[in-house]
């Protein structure tokens, strides 16, 4: 598995014109919060038609394949589009690391339109690449609506950084 590269994902998704909003523990470093380290990088698109066909031509460039026991993952049909984007969530291998699309996080029920109109553009670990971040407050709501019980050690983590900073 490549070691995750979160700004060669960005770029390619831009590079595409994919509408999406970077949320979990990229936006949670894009923010430098005080947060463990994140092994993937989490994004929610817009489902648009147009922009699914968008997200398979990316998934084409970044050699996406669904995450599974097999090493390389498993290989899936990206067209028609709504064989895939009829799912919640879709974990993928890339050959820039993990990248998971989380079409309605908890929180969000709406996904993209939820989140899109308080979002903020940022650099995203390179000055010349940026994309839509969720803000710190929206990420301490998804990961409270969540209630998995690393989100919520997150927060405890982020909590107490920032009652010691």
């Amino acid at each position: 598995m490549a070691d995750l590269d979160i700004a060669a994902i960005v770029r390619v998704l831009t590079s595409h014109g994919v509408e999406f909003v970077v949320i979990g523990g990229a936006a949670a470093i894009v923010r430098d919060l005080p947060v463990p380290a994140t092994v993937d990088i989490d994004i929610t698109p817009s489902r648009v038609e147009a922009n699914l066909e968008r997200l398979a031509a990316a998934f084409d460039e970044l050699e996406a394949a669904l995450l599974t026991a097999e090493p390389d993952g498993t290989w899936f049909p990206r067209r028609p589009v709504d064989n895939w984007a009829q799912y919640d969530t879709l974990h993928l291998i890339t050959r820039f690391g993990l990248l998971d699309v989380v079409f309605a996080p908890d929180g969000a029920p709406r996904g993209f339109d939820d989140l899109v109109t308080t979002a903020e553009q940022c650099a995203v670990l390179s000055d010349d690449v940026t994309a839509l971040v969720i803000t710190t407050q929206t990420w301490v709501r998804l990961k409270e609506a969540s209630g998995r019980s690393k989100d919520l050690e997150h927060l405890d983590h982020y909590r107490d950084g920032r009652s010691s900073a």
